[in-house]
């Protein structure tokens, strides 16, 4: 179970990712909500997001066609979120685009 206050995952992605080093991937599975917290966690270091929730709300509200309009909407934010940083790929993303991520 998830603690109501607790450190925001964006914050220690950094921290993980030097701490594994190239042993593993890490994954984000908390908080994605918005195609920009995908880009957040991915310009933070992690390789991977999951967005269970944004799915479940998706298929909740209209079955398989919902999961897919989801999908589309956090795909349409996380596009817009990387022209506004000025980056045409996730590999053109990096730790400082958080900050500005957090100003918006």
């Amino acid at each position: 179970r998830q603690m109501d206050r607790s450190v925001v995952p964006y914050t220690i992605i950094p921290e993980v990712v030097a701490a594994v080093g190239n042993r593993a991937e890490v994954h984000m599975d908390t908080g994605i909500m918005h195609g920009g917290d995908v880009i957040a966690a991915i310009a933070s270091g992690a390789t991977f997001t999951w967005v269970g929730r944004a799915y479940l709300y998706g298929l909740m509200a209209g079955g398989r066609a919902g999961v897919d309009r989801a999908l589309e909407i956090l795909r349409s934010q996380m596009l817009r979120t990387m022209k506004l940083l000025g980056a045409r790929d996730l590999s053109e993303l990096h730790p400082d685009h958080v900050s500005y991520l957090r100003k918006m």
